[in-house]
């Protein structure tokens, strides 16, 4: 109960409670675009998004909230017809207000979470979206050179 209603309020109030939301949730929406593109269940993913989030922040709020904040993305993109692309124009319109998001791309995590995916033809094009993703983060930083 009480952490229901814990995460009710870090969801209403995250940019309140969580230091550094924006970059959370870029993060969020880079793994939630990956997860959105195949056409299997969350469940598939939790283990490993888990374990990422954790590996991401020690903290267990933050990384919980990282995952929540999946969630809430793969949700509501679930109810739009075309799921992952309007998560991948927000990240793309992210990347460009913010360039230095380039590096919370980690396409070590990308490909954990790909890993997960059984159907060939969604592995197929997670492949094509962690290229991408990689891309990004590349040119990012050459860039900085």
């Amino acid at each position: 109960m009480f952490k229901r209603i814990k995460n009710y309020f870090f969801s209403a109030f995250r940019e309140v409670f969580v230091y550094h939301h924006s970059s959370l949730e870029f993060r969020a929406k880079t793994y939630a675009v990956l997860i959105a593109g195949s056409n299997e269940p969350l469940s598939h993913y939790l283990k490993t998004l888990e374990a990422i989030a954790f590996e991401i922040y020690p903290e267990p709020d933050r990384a919980e909230t990282l995952m929540m904040t999946v969630k809430e993305y793969l949700s509501s993109s679930y109810s739009k017809k075309n799921k992952e692309e309007a998560l991948l124009i927000d990240v793309i319109q992210e990347l460009r207000l913010v360039p230095r998001y380039a590096l919370k791309i980690e396409p070590n995590h990308l490909e954990q979470l790909r890993e997960c995916t059984h159907d060939h033809d969604s592995k197929i094009y997670q492949e094509r979206l962690v290229d991408f993703l990689k891309q990004k983060r590349i040119d990012y930083e050459e860039l900085k050179r």
